[in-house]
């Protein structure tokens, strides 16, 4: 059963370790991830939202030590959704676990930066051990091992649609680097290969979508 475990680390501690992540607020008051896809190069690489003060200084924004703007997909007075690719340890982390993965809410700001990791028991316990390394014991953490997927952000989610997105997540699909095929997934199930990529397509851009409007809705 998958459980899933929350870190909340003060941003007074990431200042004190030099943590490149913490040079993300130069620019926003609070930045969201959203989604993170396959890391390319050394970098891993998010969709995210960032609030801000001042969007003209977002827009003028190219990169930093921790962050490299790729894509914008919206900019408002206060808020931005966008993809970048992102450096440091806290987020390389994110991507060395076989087992865990982070999901909503997982964002950083002024005061805090909040994870949010899903896995296997192995894969949280080894989360668990890499934070201490990083962040000593400084850190308030809780686990709830009855997790059992939060399905929110993507509506009316077919039953095969998300039975398939579920067992991508749980082989390791989406892992970097992947632990599996579409072709392994579409055998676990009983179906083709090419029915696999289609569920698996489909449902990610529901989710990206669900992901871009809510933040429309909320206008911040």
């Amino acid at each position: 059963m998958l459980g899933v475990m929350q870190i909340k680390v003060s941003t007074l501690v990431g200042k004190a370790n030099n943590l490149p992540g913490v040079k993300l607020l130069e620019v926003f008051e609070k930045i969201e991830f959203l989604k993170q896809f396959n890391p390319t190069g050394n970098l891993s690489f998010f969709l995210l939202k960032g609030s801000y003060k001042n969007r003209k200084k977002f827009e003028k924004f190219k990169k930093n030590e921790a962050l490299e703007v790729v894509e914008r997909f919206e900019v408002t007075d206060s808020y931005a959704i966008f993809s970048g690719h992102l450096d440091g340890p806290v987020i390389q982390m994110l991507s060395m676990f076989e087992n865990a993965w982070p999901i909503s809410p997982t964002s950083l700001d002024s005061e805090q930066f909040i994870l949010t990791i899903q896995g296997g028991a192995t894969g949280l316990s080894n989360s668990r051990k890499k934070l201490i390394d990083i962040f000593g014991d400084s850190f308030q953490i809780s686990i709830n091992n009855n997790f059992q997927g939060q399905w929110d952000t993507a509506p009316g989610l077919p039953r095969r649609r998300k039975e398939v997105l579920e067992t991508a997540i749980e082989m390791g699909y989406y892992n970097a680097p992947r632990q599996c095929r579409q072709r392994d997934i579409a055998d676990s199930i009983g179906l083709k290969q090419g029915t696999v990529a289609e569920h698996l397509q489909i449902a990610e851009s529901l989710i990206i979508n669900a992901w871009f409007q809510q933040g429309r809705k909320l206008g911040k």
